[in-house]
């Protein structure tokens, strides 16, 4: 779906508008094939230089071209927990002598939030609307950060009561900080190179919001990188736990069947076919089941001590 906006100095409001406008922001959700090849034949970009903004695990990087700009970052996936391990978006940048354009594979939360804060975003003025652009996503990236944080740090004093659902919790929370990982080193180096002005034009202003933007990227890399020491940590722990109690579970079972096995034992030695002690005493049962129990206690007591049960 191609939506295309524009807004200068002397409108208040940002306008949805049908055509192709010089100084307009193009942008594209959803995107298919067919959407990329309209944006080569209005920029004159090639389609095998845009076709990669439909890979999702394309990595940051910038590329320059004589026809403009492609960007490619990723950001945060909000609905990862319904898409199959998919935590970041890819989300493609393209910066012209005309045009600002976006492209994305799928609804991104980042691009609707900037066109509600339109009142304060001038499409001609590309460069710092790219300089929002990554101000958001470093934002954003911030935010899901904390999100998981607060999700996977209540768990560090929960050794005793640990569960398979705790564990396979924490691998998930991993995964993702790890796909962000994948993402956030790249883009700092992105951010760093649109900073450098080598690429991209800045004004002073555009400068100053820029380093804001490395600043929160290299806060989520730090993050993100003590989170997964952090869970490995947890999930370390966690085996601790496990195996103590399968330790202690084979110590109660051990006991347990050796406890059993003293009447079994008497039982089929007086079983046998030959002549016993007491045999012809009518209190022989009483006698040998006496004696089965007190010995049976006596192991009972001796494993307690030892804290086998």
């Amino acid at each position: 779906m191609i939506e295309i906006y524009y807004k200068n100095k002397k409108l208040d409001q940002q306008t949805r508008i049908d055509d192709f406008r010089e100084g307009s922001w193009i942008n594209i959700e959803n995107a298919e094939e067919n959407d990329l090849r309209k944006i080569a034949e209005l920029t004159g970009l090639e389609y095998a230089d845009l076709e990669e903004a439909l890979d999702p695990l394309e990595l940051p990087r910038i590329e320059r071209h004589d026809e403009g700009v492609i960007i490619f970052v990723q950001a945060p996936n909000r609905d990862y927990e319904l898409r199959e391990m998919s935590y970041t978006n890819l989300v493609t940048l393209i910066i012209t002598d005309k045009y600002f354009i976006s492209i994305s594979r799928k609804s991104n939360s980042i691009i609707r939030r900037l066109i509600e804060q339109s009142a304060s975003i001038f499409t001609t003025q590309r460069s710092r609307l790219l300089v929002y652009f990554l101000l958001q996503i470093s934002k954003s990236f911030i935010r899901e950060i904390k999100v998981l944080r607060g999700v996977v740090f209540p768990n560090i004093n929960k050794n005793a009561s640990v569960t398979n659902a705790d564990i396979l919790a924490l691998i998930k929370h991993e995964e993702v900080f790890n796909q962000y990982l994948y993402s956030l080193v790249p883009l700092k180096n992105v951010f760093e190179l649109i900073a450098a002005g080598h690429h991209v034009h800045l004004f002073e202003h555009d400068t100053d919001l820029i380093e804001d933007t490395i600043i929160n990227i290299r806060q989520s890399v730090d993050l993100s990188s003590i989170s997964v020491k952090t869970i490995r940590s947890l999930r370390e722990s966690f085996q601790i736990v496990f195996t103590n109690r399968l330790n202690k579970t084979i110590q109660f079972l051990t006991a347990f069947t050796i406890i059993l096995t003293i009447p079994t034992i008497i039982a089929s030695v007086y079983g046998m076919n030959v002549k016993l002690p007491f045999g012809d005493n009518p209190l022989a049962f009483i006698y040998v089941l006496g004696f089965t129990a007190v010995v049976a206690l006596i192991f009972a007591i001796f494993f307690y001590r030892r804290k086998w049960f």
